[in-house]
């Protein structure tokens, strides 16, 4: 899958979390792309938390939009 579409999926996986749960899945991408910092950036792999990240953050956006806690 290509970026575009990794991100759509995430944007659909992530609709119903609330702040806190975006936050703690940030932390478990970083995390992991800290483990992973030799990836090379067209690694699947690498593509897919990225996608991942901007999903979440969009939704944290939103969230703060609303009123949630940022």
């Amino acid at each position: 899958m290509n970026y575009g579409q990794w991100h759509q999926t995430f944007v659909n996986k992530v609709k119903d979390y609330d702040w806190h749960t975006c936050r703690r899945a940030l932390f478990d991408c970083h995390n992991t792309l800290a483990l992973r910092k030799d990836m090379p950036t067209d690694d699947p792999y690498y593509v897919k938390l990225w996608a991942e990240i901007d999903a979440l953050r969009e939704r944290q956006l939103k969230l703060s939009k609303q009123g949630a806690p940022a």
